[in-house]
């Protein structure tokens, strides 16, 4: 089991207000306020169902040890596409971190599902007893809205037109935005 916390959120969202205003079809600005928080509200809906970040964010994740789990000894990370790894630090049983050298890992920019594979030396196992292996890293497509895949964009923008269109209701269902997400989930057995 991953623990897993958003050290730098995203400086920008993957789709304009002037985009999701259209998909609302609204023309004034009046709710602006409104559809910014749906659009940011869809984003994390998305990231969240698919283990994806959109826009470039930075994510710490606890891990009770190093535990491969895939038969090249790797770790599938739980956000992904992976832009970098900033560092890897085990704990020590008083609970203070200690990082390890990049060479005792190996991460796969840009791999879907996102892994951080393992050396010949990524043996060291943290003596905490829970969550002792933290993994510090930037996931995403890019900086940008425009490294986003399209199929995205546009399931942020079905959600944020439902969410205006139902205000009453809780949640969107994903349903809304089905077609664009059946891609990007990943298959589970």
């Amino acid at each position: 089991m991953a623990i897993v916390v958003i050290t730098a959120p995203p400086v920008t969202e993957p789709v304009l207000l002037a985009d999701a205003k259209a998909a609302c079809r609204v023309d004034q600005s009046l709710e602006d306020g409104l559809i910014t928080a749906l659009i940011t509200a869809a984003r994390l809906r998305i990231e969240t169902e698919l283990g994806l970040c959109l826009i470039a964010t930075g994510v710490s994740e606890w891990r009770d040890a190093w535990a491969p789990t895939h038969l090249r000894g790797g770790l599938t990370l739980a956000r992904g596409p992976l832009i970098g790894v900033s560092a890897v630090a085990i704990a020590d049983s008083w609970r203070n971190f200690h990082t390890l050298d990049p060479g005792y890992y190996a991460p796969l920019p840009g791999s879907w599902p996102p892994e951080v594979g393992a050396t010949a030396l990524a043996i060291i196992q943290p003596t905490a007893r829970s969550a002792g292996l933290r993994i510090d890293y930037t996931a995403g497509f890019g900086t940008t809205a425009d490294t986003v895949p399209q199929p995205l964009k546009q399931a942020i923008l079905a959600l944020v037109a439902w969410s205006y269109d139902h205000r009453d209701a809780p949640d969107p269902p994903l349903s809304a935005a089905g077609p664009w997400l059946d891609a990007w989930r990943r298959a589970r057995l």
